[in-house]
């Protein structure tokens, strides 16, 4: 078998975790190889081309440009421009007939969630607390590369990272989204729906199980900039890609890694055409994958992670193109509440979310037509057990959705349908290779403390992990900040 032993560093995946933790050491002299099973890098942050028309991987917001956050530190880095358009607003939320716009500004905000809810001083009370936690949590964020500690040393940074004022954020780990709406007086059944379904998006958890540190930028990150990627997300990682390789780094598609073991001080990386070997491997692969690709005392860690970690979600994902029926004002993304007395068959959701091309986009989409991504949550061992019902439950979701969306996505229902198809977990696990379809990370839970968090760094010196199953967890800032983590630990200890 031929080996390679030109890298410094091979990067298992190209999510946005792996690929930006590939740039900033690529940026600083390392020789990087990334390596993706896929045929298109990116993950669950990516594109695909079907039937002349690019969609998403998945129904998916873009923030995290602002300061304190980890695509403006990204660019600044590297000199990376990720091509964007800002939305504003960016999302509307239907819920029990009435429709919910989540506007940038605070107080522009602050003013539609009274008018939408009631309870004016509280509402204005709870939401300024979350936008105050949120901004805390981003730039705390933003100064400690090595959390969760896992050596004396990294303990001692912790205060000298930190600014004390700022520990009063830190009880909010202790307490979750509901306790917080208990206080204030909110957690009325209507509030409390809202509060619940988007955290689900956010936070694949609710308000009982999510603590408000956590929560709190979980619920405020439309008040934030959410931006648009032209071409579809692809665009957003093929600059990084071409950064990569022009810094003397390579990525290699069509990839899949096998196996990985350590010898030495030395890991060989087993693919399906060929071995490499480095003194660094960086895995962006969930935890759940890596039990079946190492052995001995790496496989038996990983296996004791992923048994912690045993319960998270899978996707109900469809793909449409229409006739542009839509408002010329609509936002591109939204959120369609179920009524109380309904249900998605086959799925553990109580709304879809919904993404949409913007209408000028000619590159996702020709004739004028527009390309839709909805999402919902689903139990991924249900999909896994359908055997010779599979098809037909699959057609009863998608028919189930597109109902749905005519009843409530407005100019849905005078749109023409042109291509719709549609995907489950098992597509997940066949298309992006994450073990049983699983997405979204790992859901925020209070009996976990931010200790427990599957660390950047193994035991097993010069392994190190970034990706949604690993702190700080969920979407486009959260991974691409594990990929940052991971870049200062490899730097100060190779």
């Amino acid at each position: 078998m031929k080996t390679n032993s030109n890298y410094d560093v091979i990067i298992a995946g190209s999510g946005m975790g792996g690929m930006s933790a590939a740039a900033m050491l690529a940026n600083d002299g390392y020789k990087v190889l990334v390596l993706e099973a896929a045929h298109v890098p990116g993950g669950c942050s990516s594109s695909f081309y079907r039937k002349g028309y690019w969609f998403e991987s998945g129904a998916t917001t873009l923030i995290g440009f602002e300061k304190h956050q980890p695509l403006r530190k990204l660019e600044r880095a590297t000199g990376i421009e990720i091509p964007r358009i800002e939305l504003q607003p960016s999302m509307q939320v239907h819920q029990s007939g009435e429709t919910i716009t989540r506007y940038r500004e605070p107080d522009k905000w602050i003013s539609e969630a009274k008018r939408c809810f009631g309870n004016d001083q509280a509402q204005e009370s709870f939401w300024k607390l979350a936008l105050k936690v949120s901004e805390v949590v981003w730039e705390a964020s933003s100064r400690n590369a090595f959390f969760p500690p896992q050596s004396f040393k990294e303990w001692l940074k912790l205060p000298l990272n930190n600014d004390l004022s700022q520990v009063w954020v830190l009880p909010y780990a202790l307490r979750s989204v509901e306790d917080v709406l208990n206080s204030f007086g909110l957690n009325t059944p209507r509030f409390r729906q809202f509060v619940d379904e988007q955290l689900m998006i956010t936070a694949q958890s609710t308000a009982e199980d999510t603590p408000f540190l956590f929560g709190a930028p979980a619920l405020t990150y439309t008040n934030y900039s959410n931006y648009y990627v032209p071409g579809g997300l692809i665009n957003m990682v093929e600059p990084i890609a071409d950064f990569i390789e022009q810094k003397g780094g390579a990525l290699h598609t069509r990839e899949a890694v096998e196996h990985i073991s350590k010898v030495g001080d030395h890991y060989n990386v087993f693919t399906s055409k060929g071995m490499y070997t480095a003194p660094v491997v960086v895995s962006n692969l969930p935890v759940w994958n890596m039990q079946d690709l190492t052995s001995g005392e790496i496989r038996e860690y990983f296996k004791k992670e992923a048994d912690k970690f045993s319960e998270a979600w899978g996707a109900f994902t469809l793909g449409l193109v229409t006739t542009d029926t839509y408002p010329e004002d609509l936002p591109l993304h939204h959120q369609l509440h179920l009524p109380a007395d309904d249900h998605i068959p086959h799925t553990v959701s109580d709304s879809v979310f919904v993404s949409m091309s913007h209408p000028g986009d000619e590159t996702r989409s020709k004739n004028g037509n527009r390309v839709l991504n909805v999402s919902c949550h689903a139990d991924t061992d249900t999909w896994f057990s359908m055997n010779g019902s599979y098809e037909h439950r699959k057609k009863e979701v998608e028919n189930r959705i597109v109902e749905h969306l005519k009843k409530t996505l407005p100019g849905f229902g005078k749109a023409e349908i042109i291509n719709v198809f549609s995907g489950t977990p098992v597509t997940w696990q066949n298309w992006v290779y994450r073990k049983k379809g699983r997405v979204g990370g790992i859901p925020q839970s209070m009996s976990r403390s931010l200790l427990e968090w599957t660390p950047a760094s193994p035991p097993f010196k010069g392994l190190y992990l970034c990706g949604d199953t690993v702190f700080p967890g969920q979407g486009i800032p959260g991974v691409t900040l594990s990929g940052i983590n991971v870049y200062y630990r490899v730097r100060e200890n190779f």
